[in-house]
């Protein structure tokens, strides 16, 4: 991730301005977010606001529309983002029951087939349950009815 520089004014009491330069990569890593760098969740996107709005030039302040700007559009993305992901857990669910075929690399082939048991969620991560192993649902190749994977299963 590339390094974006932030610098903050900040007037001291005796009147004179002092500078501080901070990257955002560390701000970001300093919340102590066990997220990758590249994703921030709602209360560290609140504590980055709160940081910009103590540290900014009083000379200069930023318009509060901005601010509103800001947190209206990491709402939308939130919200989006949630929705994907129960998109995708409802997807999951609707496999439980049904034939597919899995892109895999311990099978000779590079495809394994089955009945999806379950689903389960492991570290983010959509796993499905055929037989008694756990597929990565991203790995999921082909969905199938009865009669093709009897014919697919027999070759």
């Amino acid at each position: 991730m590339a390094s974006e520089v932030g610098v903050w004014s900040q007037v001291n009491a005796d009147g004179s301005v002092s500078q501080t330069a901070t990257t955002m990569s560390s701000s970001l890593s300093s919340m102590g977010s066990t997220e990758s760098k590249t994703t921030i969740d709602v209360d560290g996107f609140l504590q980055l606001m709160v940081a910009e709005m103590q540290n900014q030039d009083p000379l200069e302040p930023t318009d509060n529309s901005k601010y509103m700007a800001q947190l209206a559009t990491f709402t939308q993305v939130e919200a989006t983002t949630e929705m994907n992901d129960n998109q995708i857990k409802q997807t999951a669910s609707n496999l439980v029951g049904k034939y597919v075929i899995m892109k895999t690399s311990t099978n000779n082939d590079g495809f394994v087939g089955g009945k999806v048991d379950y689903w389960e969620e492991i570290s983010d991560v959509l796993y499905l349950g055929i037989g008694d192993k756990l597929y990565d649902i991203n790995d999921l190749d082909t969905v199938m009815d009865d009669e093709y994977f009897d014919v697919w299963s027999a070759q």
